[in-house]
C-alpha cells in the first residue's frame, strides 16, 4: 500500500509537470488547445483520486485498532475534502462512529465492574499494586478517560457533514454521559470523601508523642519506639501520588 501511494504521487507529479510545460501561451484566447489539455489533466487527477480512495479504504479495513483508523485518516487530512475521496470514505466514517460507540460501551462496562472491586479493596481490583486506594482509583479512572477522550477529539475535527448525522449526535450523548460518570460522579466524589476524612481523622493522631517508651515485657529496658500512626502513613502515601497526578490536597494533608 505504501508503494501504491508512492506510485500515485509520482504519476501526479508527472501529470502536473506535463501540463505546466505546454508549448503555447495559455493566456492566448485564440489557442483552443488549452481546453483540451486542461480536460485531460482533470480526468487524470480524478483517476488518481479514485485510486487513492481505493488504497485508503483498503488500509482502513486493515487497521486493527480504532486509534489506527483515526491516524490513517489524519495522514491524508488535506485530501479528505476531495469529492471523489470523500464519497468513498463516507461509509467508513460511519463505521468509525459505530466502532467508537462500541468502545464507549466497553469502557462503561469495564468501569462498572472495576469500581465495585476498587470500592471494596478487592485484591483483583485494577488499581496498580504500588499505589494507595484513592490515588490508584483516580489513576485507573483517568486511564479510561484518556481512552475515550482522544477519539472524541479526533471526531470533532472531522467534516461537518459527519457531525450533522444522528449517529454522531448519539455518540456525543453517550460520551458526555460516560465522561460525567468518570469525572463528576467518581473522581470528584473520591477526592471529596478523602479530603473530608483527612480533616476528621488526623486530629487525634497528630496530638500523640512521636517517640514513646516501650513498656512491654519483651522490650529491653529504656527501649524507645517511633509512635507514628499507620493512618498517617496511608494519608502521606495518598498525598504523594495525588500530587504526582497534579491533584490538589488539603493544607492539613
Amino acid at each position: 500500500m505504501s508503494q501504491a501511494i508512492v506510485t500515485i504521487e509520482t504519476e501526479f507529479t508527472t501529470a502536473v509537470e506535463t501540463f505546466m510545460l505546454v508549448d503555447y501561451d495559455i493566456m492566448d484566447i485564440e489557442k483552443k488547445q488549452f481546453g483540451d489539455d486542461f480536460f485531460k489533466f482533470r480526468q487524470r487527477i480524478k483517476e488518481l483520486e479514485r485510486r487513492l480512495a481505493s488504497v485508503l479504504t483498503q488500509s482502513f479495513d486493515d487497521c486493527d485498532t480504532l486509534v489506527g483508523k483515526f491516524k490513517l485518516l489524519e495522514s491524508f487530512e488535506g485530501l479528505l475534502t476531495r469529492e471523489i475521496i470523500q464519497d468513498e470514505l463516507e461509509k467508513k466514517q460511519i463505521t468509525l462512529l459505530e466502532l467508537y460507540k462500541q468502545d464507549l460501551k466497553i469502557v462503561n462496562q469495564i468501569f462498572q465492574e472495576g469500581k465495585v472491586l476498587v470500592d471494596r479493596l478487592d485484591e483483583n481490583s485494577p488499581i496498580p499494586s504500588n499505589m494507595p486506594p484513592i490515588a490508584g482509583a483516580i489513576s485507573w479512572t483517568n486511564g479510561l478517560l484518556d481512552r475515550i477522550r482522544d477519539p472524541m477529539e479526533r471526531l470533532q475535527d472531522m467534516s461537518q457533514s459527519l457531525q450533522d448525522r444522528e449517529e454522531y449526535k448519539d455518540v456525543v450523548k453517550l460520551y458526555c454521559s460516560l465522561e460525567k460518570q468518570l469525572t463528576n460522579e467518581y473522581i470528584e466524589s473520591k477526592l471529596e470523601e478523602w479530603c473530608r476524612n483527612v480533616e476528621e481523622n488526623t486530629e487525634e493522631q497528630l496530638l500523640k508523642y512521636l517517640l514513646v517508651r516501650e513498656e512491654t515485657e519483651l522490650a529491653e529496658e529504656g527501649f524507645i519506639r517511633v509512635n507514628f500512626d499507620p493512618i498517617l502513613v496511608r494519608y502521606l502515601r495518598e498525598v504523594k501520588y495525588l500530587l504526582i497526578q497534579d491533584y490538589g490536597v488539603p493544607d492539613r494533608a
